[in-house]
């Protein structure tokens, strides 16, 4: 507790105030409303808040009570509170699938709906809010509470000013949608979009310490209800420490019980591996800057892959019947020069440089083996469902690698999917989803499909961990195949090009081991970078989304023919 705050510290204090607050509640809302003074409300620690009931309004002993407001202030606030939930809020709602953020934030949406829709009933209670939320803002602070506590009074204070940019989004949302106050899912959307921009920002959110800032609100157990689940799993789900991959599964359907799957509730660590970065600002390597992270993820309640457009097979299998052979590239003997090997060959030349004078291009048997490798971008910008539809692009991409890996394994041909994501050069996880040889059964689509979407997207540190597992195929050709939804970033770096470049680097030392690298990007705004990082012909823009499978496999089958 602050200095400026105070604590009421018997019931005495609220038996003295109670019969006069028992009567604005009754005037107010025409009913019975039960006030009853009480113990702690909050986990040790933490100040109380009243806690409501259809029939009770429990006002706890230990509320604080902030400087400048007395305790009939602040409990005429909190039964003014009280009875515009009572009044506008539907009691109860299942919060099931929600996350603590998303409930916590709905909750801080739904207070200042009903305040406002009690406001234009009785507009002289606004001093009784603003009073109180004056006093509980946090101005300085960035975190989850302060920023719940700078958007409370935005919404209540019209002359409040806030210049951070997610309380000013946050407001201008809400005055939109106040227009019709009672459209209770016009402000969860909003929540929904308010979290989504959290979570992009980082911001954490911990349930055992997060409290409601306003004094005079009660604790918002009277909004929801909360699944009860007993702490210790079933028999069953007994935790097993896989050492590669789940054991063999029948389908991605739920397995029968003799052949049930084990399942892990965390992910697991297998390796730790440090690579350079790029800085093209002082064209040098950074040694040893990045952390990759190989990971298994949890396979635990791991949805069902959404399978794609049964077309795709076919077309991808015309293209392998036209195909008679591969243009192998980078030979050191041919019938035609490989233009790009020369130039690069010219390059290192009149720099002095040693280079493999590996500079034609011959046509080889229809046999020639392929290590393919599919790269799936799992930033959290990939859980943002695709206009109308329900998939959402981690769906997309996991079915497109999926189907690919079906069709090139029936072919012959060697083929991995992984996966990876940044949370800071401290953190590049990265997911081997489905490796080089791996069947492609029940087990790799549980695996395939728990990938997790989250955090961001240091490409150039996946890419020197893909290229190094590339290293140990020997077949004829080897390439890359990167699916990603835009640009590259990650919170620790704030200059857009950084990664950019460090790609493009990337990419310049995976051609220089043999390795094609080729990207397919459902950005139509990054065709620039794509076109920096990957270069002219190996890259596409997919400006539909839904085609990516069908774009994937024909980029498998326009690499295998060339």
């Amino acid at each position: 507790m602050s200095a400026g705050e105070a604590s009421v510290k018997d019931d005495s204090v609220w038996l003295s105030t109670l019969p006069p607050l028992h009567w604005l509640a009754r005037g107010l809302s025409g009913l019975d409303l039960i006030l009853q003074p009480g113990g702690s409300s909050a986990p040790e620690g933490l100040p109380s808040r009243p806690v409501l009931t259809p029939t009770h309004l429990l006002l706890p002993h230990d509320m604080v009570v902030p400087t400048g407001l007395d305790h009939h202030q602040l409990g005429r606030a909190a039964v003014a509170h009280a009875v515009a939930h009572l009044k506008y809020s539907t009691p109860s709602v299942p919060c099931a699938g929600l996350k603590p953020m998303t409930v916590a934030l709905m909750s801080a949406l739904e207070d200042a709906r009903v305040e406002r829709l009690l406001l234009r009933e009785h507009p002289g209670m606004r001093s009784w809010f603003l009073n109180p939320l004056r006093l509980a803002v946090q101005l300085d602070g960035i975190g989850f509470a302060a920023l719940i506590s700078r958007l409370d009074l935005a919404l209540m204070d019209p002359g409040y000013r806030d210049d951070h940019h997610w309380v000013h989004k946050a407001r201008t949302l809400f005055d939109a949608q106040a227009a019709d106050l009672n459209h209770r899912e016009g402000f969860r959307q909003i929540a929904l979009t308010l979290v989504h921009d959290l979570g992009q920002a980082r911001v954490a959110f911990r349930p055992g310490q997060y409290q409601v800032s306003a004094p005079y609100r009660d604790d918002n157990t009277f909004l929801w209800q909360h699944d009860i689940s007993s702490a210790d799993p079933p028999p069953e789900l007994a935790l097993h420490v896989p050492q590669q991959r789940p054991p063999q599964a029948q389908s991605m359907e739920q397995p029968s019980d003799g052949d049930r799957l084990d399942v892990s509730t965390e992910e697991v660590p297998l390796s730790q591996h440090l690579y350079p970065e790029w800085d093209h600002r002082l064209s040098m390597l950074r040694p040893k800057w990045c952390t990759v992270i190989d990971k298994l993820p949890s396979w635990r309640h791991a949805p069902k892959l959404v399978q794609a457009s049964a077309t795709v097979p076919m077309a991808l299998k015309r293209s392998l019947r036209l195909n008679g052979g591969r243009r192998l590239r980078r030979q050191p003997e041919g019938d035609e020069l490989d233009l790009n090997a020369v130039v690069e060959f010219m390059v290192a030349h009149r720099a002095q440089r040693f280079a493999e004078s590996r500079c034609f291009t011959r046509r080889a048997a229809a046999d020639t083996s392929a290590s393919i490798l599919v790269l799936l971008d799992l930033s959290e910008s990939t859980n943002d469902r695709l206009g109308d539809a329900e998939q959402s692009f981690l769906d997309l991409e996991k079915s497109a690698a999926l189907m690919l890996a079906d069709a090139v394994q029936a072919r012959g041909d060697r083929i991995a999917v992984h996966g990876f994501s940044s949370n800071t050069r401290a953190e590049v996880s990265y997911y081997r989803l489905i490796d080089f040889g791996t069947p492609i059964d029940g087990a790799a689509r549980t695996v395939l499909a728990s990938a997790p979407g989250r955090h961001s997207t240091r490409l150039g540190a996946a890419l020197r961990h893909a290229t190094a597992s590339l290293a140990e195929e020997s077949s004829d050709l080897k390439a890359i195949l990167v699916l990603t939804d835009g640009a590259p970033s990650d919170i620790d770096v704030h200059t857009p090009q950084h990664l950019v470049e460090d790609a493009r680097h990337a990419i310049h030392q995976a051609h220089s081991a043999g390795v094609q690298v080729h990207g397919l990007v459902v950005d139509r705004h990054a065709d620039t970078c794509a076109r920096r990082m990957f270069g002219w012909r190996n890259h596409q823009i997919v400006s539909d989304a839904l085609t990516l499978p069908t774009r994937l496999c024909g980029l498998y089958g326009w690499l295998t023919a060339a």
